[in-house]
């Protein structure tokens, strides 16, 4: 039997990451965000584009938008492979879970610089 104590003491290993979001134009970049927090051993992600960055996707003629946001996750021992499992599991791809798949997210960008222990 699993007791409280036991389930309070566990360690949990929780890192944050800065991540480029490159969707389509015509996506909805919440309902983007709604898919990458749905994933799993995602914690939190937080929207930080900035307005030149806006103000670029504005001008942009290739219907792609660029966006930055910061996630949290819960890492196992080495969460640089995590950061390749949430990836594939969040783009399309035959790797990962074949059931998750963000519709409009082309391509993420982790920044493994900004890899931090919260």
């Amino acid at each position: 039997m699993i007791k409280l104590r036991d389930i309070l003491f566990e360690d949990i290993n929780l890192f944050s990451v800065n991540v480029t979001i490159v969707m389509d134009r015509d996506a909805n970049f919440t309902d983007i965000l709604d898919g990458m927090r749905a994933t799993r051993k995602v914690t939190i992600i937080n929207a930080n584009t900035s307005d030149e960055l806006e103000l670029k996707n504005r001008q942009r003629t290739d219907n792609k938008e660029i966006h930055t946001a910061t996630l949290k996750f819960a890492a196992g021992k080495d969460p640089k492979q995590d950061l390749e499992f949430l990836k594939t599991t969040m783009l399309k791809s035959d790797k990962g879970d074949p059931e998750m798949r963000i519709p409009g997210l082309r391509h993420l960008i982790f920044k493994p610089e900004t890899l931090t222990r919260v």
